[in-house]
């Protein structure tokens, strides 16, 4: 991780005494002075003083001032009321007030005078920030006996703060990208990582290899990063063993998926067909679900599934009948022999194991049951509430058959199909570890795998999120009813929230518990009452659970308080990953008002403070980067996301970054593409269109890649407040220089916030 704000130096309580005031012309902001001698002399005189001022616009040190009549800042003190220039005390006092003020940057000194209030504006009012509001303020100070706590308030208020992760969009000139057959394939047997990279990226693989590994961020189509096999063979040896292995698990298919078509039928005929016959000719009279809605306990797509896998089975059967004498005459005649593989593109290859032909029979079949499994699996999830509902009648003869038919042997058999599915995979993993590398049977088995793996991950995403929201809304109080985020709900932390200075006490007067719930496109703030025992993950529970959900009781005593854009949000960490600050706009639309836009400006900053619990305790780097993954899944549409122009890619070290990859829009906006990211990387800038600029929509710094040759690359830094970096370098410094030029951008980031930050520990100086 990288320092974005250092901690302050020491202050000796021993040494210093405290002055305090508030400024009547600045809507009362609190003004305090640590006053002493310096280091090398034994007492204050009236030339040589430390002095260090803290207010809100921060804290400065000032180690050895010299006040002298010719000194620049003296001019302060021939402000002071006459019988005040004599007090040694209240000339350092003023001198050290005008240095300070001489000192701040232009853009604090405009925030500041923002916030003032209409006593600034009289004509009898001192200009601000000129010596003679100094000297006002330092006639007015009064001395602070409690300097030890003080001292202690200031330095926690001001902790040293640090950043691990950052999400950065990296953009690469207008077709830099080029479509891949299947990288998967080529990676596991024909190309290696770099050669896939260089024909996918050309001239830029170098650079992208810059931002790590490729990464995974899940999509509707895909919850879940893809499961691999672990146990591939890498070797291409084909022994007996390996080929009994190879035929006794193809046969073991055949088996379970005779017994899977077996259960399937008698629930259908033995079981469904009765249901059906007596609801489609119960009287009128009955109480017993009508054949409609029977549908919704035995729905259409059951007997589809009964048609596919009955075709399967058969085709499945056929091939290993075929096949086995071949395949019995080969393991006999098998010596252990090295595995020599066939030329590329060669046809008509020897299946004697019937391994490549069961292969492509798997990709000709399991497209085929995606439509039927789909529909049955997100059926089957409402199937205990139409049985709870038709079973309401205890003396409907429906109840009763099935109390003959057993409730728990009905639901059992009714979940079969769901497990069914994913068991395939499980088959094909245990298959293709037993084949050498480079077998043409492999990558067919894969890419079926990967089929199975899609459909076990399908469901409609405005469904699924509409569920969730309507969880919530039974679940939190006052949830607002035209909230609704379009982001999936990625996690959930328990936090206490600190009020200033921001000593980590969790049962402090002042302290609040609550719940941070992470949207990919918000973050929502909820309020834990005194004494609840509810918790991050028994939210997430409910809310992934929908029977738990359904059986709840009532509200879990959770308040909503506030969302926020998580585009606006920013996090930075301190107390050695115990306690993370969430710098954010104060309004929202929670409140009725949304901020205009994205910009820097401060007016409306507001700073708080959390104290993470339970899981995430001590962890404020591991929800830091959950929070950056879930900012870059909300910028990108899934469309977007999916497409072969599109990807995501990380590296760790001093700065962990997430990076989204994709190429220029020439200018264009991208349907469904949100705000951008602070940080921009642009590659190759003398290719790219017109882009987006430092401090429009909310860009904070721009990067510029260039390559020079082969081994060098020009890295350009233009940031915040002037800020500007020119670095010649080679892949290997790019990390290690990117890390420490961007520390002080992020630092000249994070002043514009400092005014609001100290004014939150004002109660310090009572």
């Amino acid at each position: 991780m990288v320092i974005i704000n250092p901690a302050p130096a020491a202050l000796s309580p021993d040494d210093l005494s405290l002055f305090y005031t508030t400024d009547d012309l600045l809507s009362g902001s609190p003004i305090l002075v640590f006053y002493g001698p310096t280091a090398t002399s034994t007492q204050a005189t009236h030339s040589r003083i430390q002095a260090h001022v803290f207010s809100p616009a921060g804290l400065q040190h000032f180690a050895r001032l010299i006040i002298s009549p010719t000194a620049t800042f003296y001019s302060a003190v021939t402000c002071l009321p006459r019988e005040e220039q004599g007090d040694e005390i209240c000339r350092g006092l003023a001198f050290s007030l005008y240095k300070y003020f001489a000192e701040l940057p232009i853009n604090v000194k405009n925030t500041w005078e923002k916030q003032c209030n209409s006593l600034g504006n009289l004509p009898s009012a001192p200009k601000l920030f000129t010596e003679s509001h100094a000297a006002m303020l330092a006639s007015r100070m009064v001395r602070v006996q409690n300097v030890p706590e003080i001292i202690n308030d200031v330095r926690q208020s001001l902790a040293e703060q640090a950043l691990s992760w950052l999400d950065l969009d990296v953009v690469l000139p207008a077709g830099a990208i080029q479509k891949l057959d299947n990288p998967r394939e080529s990676s596991l047997f024909d190309e290696s990582e770099d050669d896939i990279l260089q024909e996918r990226y050309g001239q830029y693989a170098p650079i992208v290899k810059l931002f790590g590994d490729a990464a995974f961020l899940p999509t509707s189509k895909l919850r879940r990063a893809p499961s691999k096999p672990t146990a591939l063979n890498k070797t291409q040896s084909f022994s007996r063993k390996q080929k009994e292995n190879l035929r006794r698990e193809m046969c073991e298919l055949l088996d379970t998926e005779e017994s899977f078509v077996s259960k399937i039928y008698d629930l259908i005929h033995s079981v469904a067909a009765d249901f059906r016959q007596k609801a489609k000719s119960k009287g009128s009279g009955s109480s017993s679900p009508s054949e409609q809605a029977l549908k919704g306990l035995f729905p259409p797509s059951l007997d589809k599934i009964l048609e596919v896998n009955l075709g399967f089975m058969e085709a499945i059967r056929k091939i290993l009948e075929e096949t086995e004498n071949d395949a019995i005459q080969d393991i006999e005649s098998a010596n252990d022999s090295i595995y020599v593989a066939p030329l590329r593109g060669q046809k008509d290859v020897q299946d004697v194991t019937g391994a490549f032909t069961i292969a492509k029979e798997l990709v000709e079949w399991f497209p085929k049951f995606a439509d039927c499994y789909t529909d049955y699996i997100q059926a089957h999830s409402d199937f205990s509430q139409f049985l709870k509902v038709f079973m309401k009648e205890t003396g409907s003869s429906f109840s009763k058959r099935v109390h003959e038919t057993g409730e728990q042997r009905l639901m059992s058999m009714l979940i079969e199909p769901v497990q069914r599915l994913p068991r395939y995979n499980l088959y094909i993993d245990n298959i293709v570890k037993q084949l050498p590398v480079r077998h043409p049977a492999l990558k067919p088995f894969l890419k079926a795998r990967d089929i199975i793996s899609e459909i076990c991950s399908r469901d409609s995403p405005s469904s699924q999120q509409m569920k969730v929201i309507e969880r919530l809304r039974k679940l939190v109080f006052s949830w607002p009813p035209n909230f609704q985020p379009q982001g999936r709900l990625i996690t959930a932390v328990d936090v206490v929230e600190l009020p200033p200075p921001y000593h980590p006490e969790l049962h402090g007067p002042g302290s609040t518990s609550g719940i941070l719930l992470l949207f990919a496109d918000f973050l929502v703030l909820l309020h834990k009452p005194s004494g609840s025992n509810v918790t991050a993950r028994s939210i997430i529970s409910d809310v992934d659970n929908a029977k738990g959900a359904e059986s709840s009781s009532g509200p879990s005593g959770l308040i909503f308080h506030q969302h926020i854009k998580l585009s606006d949000v920013l996090l930075s960490e301190y107390s050695c990953g115990k306690i993370v600050q969430l710098i954010s706009p104060t309004t929202s639309a929670s409140q009725g008002e949304r901020p205009r836009s994205r910009d820097c400006s401060i007016n409306n900053i507001g700073i708080r403070i959390f104290y993470l619990s339970g899981s995430y305790e001590g962890k404020a780097h591991r929800w830091i980067e959950e929070v950056v993954k879930a900012r870059v899944e909300g910028r990108f549409s899934e469309s977007e996301r999916e497409s072969h122009k599109w990807e995501v890619r990380s590296i760790s070290g001093e700065l962990g970054l997430f990076s989204a990859l994709f190429e220029s829009s020439e200018g264009q906006n991208v349907e469904g593409r949100r705000e951008p990211a602070k940080i921009r990387v642009v590659v190759d800038p003398a290719k790219t269109s017109k882009e987006i600029k430092v401090g429009e929509e909310g860009v904070e710094a721009v990067v510029s890649i260039s390559i020079l040759n082969a081994d060098f690359y020009l890295l350009e830094i233009t940031g915040l407040n002037d800020y500007g970096t020119r670095d010649c370098l080679t892949g290997f410094e790019f990390l290690p220089v990117l890390t420490k030029r961007y520390s002080p951008p992020a630092r000249s980031c994070l002043s514009r916030y400092t005014a609001k930050q100290c004014v939150a520990t004002h109660s310090v100086a009572y």
